[in-house]
This record gives structure tokens, C-alpha cells and sequence, in this order.
């Protein structure tokens, strides 16, 4: 015979770790990164790099102010990680390299099993979809020359929580630029 007490105590235990196990993995930052890159291109001859120029059309774009907050994080948080690398920002004339970037934050479903039931001696869990906001930072280095992208970086994270944004972008941006350039 089951102890029915026992099942509620046992069950009640194992909802408060799921809780603590969730929450402590929401603690950091995880973000996912790859590189893409052409092994057989030189990346020792980069010494300087700018900000691709922005072309007439996409001047015109209005953004909104979270979305140039971004744009400006992703950029500085580039550019020091560059620099700490060793490379210069050319403010005069052509780099060597380009810098160009693609960010986007889309809605993706995940199921999410949110309880767990007992009754009449038969228990089951019942399911529920839980929406996750996830952010992708498509990071190019063009080589100023020929216009082509020699390099790759892309890394997404969650990005649910708008007070952790700069985290998730030195988190994702760091990533991104320990591979480059590539070894």
C-alpha cells in the first residue's frame, strides 16, 4: 500500500529542487558560439580595423532607442575586445579589416512540464508551452581589399532579462573574439 503523505512529501521535495535547480541556472550567462573562417587566409597581416561604412539605404532605418542602446554596447564591447587583442582602430584611411554585425532577438516555444498529479492511484505531469526570448549576434570580419568575409562568429544566449542585457553581450561578445583570429 502507498503512503500517500509520503508521495505529497517526496513530490513537494522534488518541486523545490526543480525551483532551486532552475534558478541557479538562470544565475549566469550561457551563450552558444561557432566560428566560421577560411583556414588559409593570412589573419596575421590585420594590424587595423573600422566599422563597415553604412550605406545610404540603411541610414534611413529608424531604430528604436533599445535597439541603438544595443548597437552601441555590441560595438564598444567589440572594439575593446579588439584592442585588447592588439589591433588599432584606423580612423584615418582604409583598415585592414572591416567590422560588420547582425543582431536579432526572435521568440521560440519550448515545452516546460509544470506540475506533477496524483490521484486515484494513477499520477501524470501536465505539460506547458513556455516562450523563450533568444538573441543571435552575427559578428563579420571583412578583409577591406576584396569586400569578403573571411571570418564568422555567431553566439546566441536568452535574452529575457533587458537589466542583464550588457552581461549577455560582453558574455557573448568575449566568446566570439576568443577565436578570432583564428589559430
Amino acid at each position: 500500500m502507498i503512503n500517500a503523505k509520503g508521495v505529497i512529501k517526496g513530490l513537494r521535495l522534488f518541486v523545490l529542487l526543480g525551483s532551486m535547480i532552475g534558478t541557479a541556472a538562470c544565475s549566469t550567462v550561457t551563450v552558444k558560439s561557432s566560428a566560421k573562417y577560411d583556414p588559409n587566409f593570412d589573419y596575421a597581416r590585420f594590424k587595423t580595423f573600422n566599422w563597415m561604412p553604412k550605406s545610404a539605404s540603411s541610414e534611413n532605418l529608424q531604430q528604436t532607442a533599445a535597439a541603438a542602446e544595443v548597437g552601441q554596447m555590441i560595438e564598444s564591447e567589440v572594439e575593446k575586445g579588439l584592442e585588447a587583442r592588439g589591433f588599432n582602430k584606423s580612423t584615418a584611411g582604409k583598415p585592414d579589416f572591416y567590422l560588420n554585425y547582425h543582431a536579432r532577438v526572435q521568440t521560440r516555444v519550448e515545452p516546460q512540464v509544470v506540475t506533477y498529479n496524483c490521484g486515484r492511484g494513477i499520477c501524470g505531469q501536465g505539460m506547458d508551452m513556455n516562450q523563450v526570448r533568444e538573441g543571435t549576434l552575427i559578428l563579420d570580419i571583412i578583409q577591406a581589399d576584396s569586400n569578403d568575409v573571411v571570418w564568422q562568429g555567431t553566439a546566441v544566449a536568452e535574452v529575457g532579462d533587458p537589466s542583464r542585457r550588457k552581461e549577455i553581450i560582453e558574455t557573448a561578445v568575449r566568446q566570439l573574439l576568443s577565436v578570432f583570429p583564428p589559430k
